[in-house]
């Protein structure tokens, strides 16, 4: 089975909690499942969606930055009430350990957004809210590293710059979602 990771922004409006629902259910429509972390805005109307009914809550893995009691918890960061329903609802959730809950805050989100993209097979779906946020870069640059294609929307960038460049190549019309945009890198560059 496919599994496409999903990022985006935690101030990603909840204006565009449709498309990210229709983009999500249109994947799992085909066949494919999903990895997404545990923040708030994007990652939460994902999991929101599934518990919703859009798609089911057993094609969504879900990758928490904090512990199942909330101990790591980023007050105005973290989605924990939808995590926790969407565990409740027999999601999978993979719960930050004493080990990772050690780990600087910067480091741990990292850390949990390599996880995301990590347990991907067929690539990277992401929401851009702003074209400077690090943990959508950073999904992107995990995605093109392990040479899976990425896929994104803008939503309406709060800084006006368009999406971001990842390197070497350009943005072009995905052919997977109208409206959305894939990666095409450079001819001959090795990621």
């Amino acid at each position: 089975m496919s599994i496409y990771a999903v990022a985006g922004g935690r101030s990603l409006s909840a204006s565009f909690a449709p498309l990210v629902s229709n983009v999500c259910a249109s994947l799992v429509a085909s066949g494919s499942s999903l990895s997404v972390g545990c923040a708030s805005g994007c990652d939460a109307f994902v999991l929101s969606s599934a518990l919703s009914g859009s798609f089911p809550v057993s094609s969504v893995r879900c990758f928490s930055a904090f512990s199942q009691s909330g101990r790591g918890v980023f007050p105005g960061i973290s989605a924990f009430e939808v995590v926790s329903s969407f565990a409740g609802a027999g999601g999978s959730v993979t719960w930050a350990s004493s080990d990772f809950l050690r780990l600087p805050p910067a480091a741990r989100l990292a850390s949990r957004t390599r996880l995301v993209v990590g347990a991907a097979s067929a690539g990277c779906v992401v929401f851009f809210a702003s074209s400077n946020s690090r943990g959508s870069l950073l999904a992107c640059s995990v995605a093109l590293s392990r040479g899976m294609p990425v896929i994104a929307f803008e939503c309406g960038l709060s800084d006006g710059d368009g999406l971001p460049s990842l390197g070497a190549g350009s943005w072009v019309a995905s052919p997977l979602f109208n409206g959305a945009f894939a990666w095409a890198p450079s001819a001959g560059l090795l990621f």
